[in-house]
C-alpha cells in the first residue's frame, strides 16, 4: 500500500501509529464476567438470546456479513440507532451487544468489555502516518511524524477520545494528552 500510494500520489507512509480503529463488538463488564466472555467466540454460545445494537450503517456492510458467517451468529435481534445512542441502551440493558469502534472514547465509561476478534472477521484499520507530496519534502516535519510511529496504543487513544467524548474537553486536551505519554516513553 504505502508503495502505492507513493507512486500514485506522491504520498508518504511514514508508519502506523500503533492502534487500529477498527470495528468492534462490546458488552457490559459484568455481563462478560457472568458469562465468561472475551471473544467473539465466546460470544456466538449466547447470541441468540442476546440483542445487537448498531448504528444505521454496520448491519449493511460486508463486514457484519463476514462476522456473522465467521461466527456462526445469530442473536435474536439486531436493532438499529443513533451510534451515541447504543452506549445508553446497553447500559441500560435495553442491548446486550452493540457494535463500536475499537477506540470509541465511550468504552471505558460504560464500563465495557471489548471483545477480542480471534478468527479476524473485521479487516484491520490501522491509524498510519500519512504525509502529502508537497509536506514530504519537509525534512524536520516528516522526522517528527515519524518518531510517533508506534507510540500510541487502542487504550491511549480511548482515553484520548474520553477526553473530547465524554469529559467535553478540547482535542487540544486530548492532544497534551497523548504529547505527555509520548514524552515520557
Amino acid at each position: 500500500m504505502s508503495v502505492w500510494l507513493q507512486q500514485t500520489y506522491g504520498i508518504r507512509c511514514l508508519g502506523a501509529l500503533g492502534f487500529e480503529n477498527t470495528y468492534a463488538l462490546a458488552v457490559p463488564e459484568k455481563l462478560a464476567d457472568s458469562l465468561h466472555l472475551v471473544s467473539i467466540d465466546d460470544l456466538a454460545r449466547f447470541a441468540p438470546e442476546m440483542t445487537i445494537a448498531s448504528d444505521y450503517e454496520f448491519f449493511s456492510r460486508p463486514e457484519w456479513t463476514t462476522l456473522t458467517e465467521t461466527y456462526h451468529l445469530r442473536f435474536r435481534e439486531t436493532r438499529t440507532m443513533d451510534h451515541s445512542l447504543m452506549y445508553a441502551a446497553v447500559a441500560n440493558g435495553a442491548v446486550q451487544v452493540i457494535s463500536a469502534y475499537s477506540t470509541d472514547g465511550w468504552i471505558a465509561d460504560y464500563h465495557l468489555r471489548v471483545l477480542t476478534d480471534p478468527r479476524h472477521a473485521f479487516p484491520p484499520y490501522d491509524a498510519v502516518l500519512l504525509v502529502s507530496p508537497n509536506a514530504s519534502d519537509d525534512i524536520r516535519l516528516t522526522q517528527l511524524l515519524a518518531g510517533l510511529a508506534g507510540t500510541i496504543d487502542a487504550d491511549r487513544m480511548r482515553q484520548a477520545n474520553k477526553i473530547v467524548d465524554v469529559d467535553g474537553g478540547t482535542v487540544r486536551e486530548a492532544a497534551t494528552f497523548l504529547d505527555s505519554i509520548i514524552g515520557a516513553r
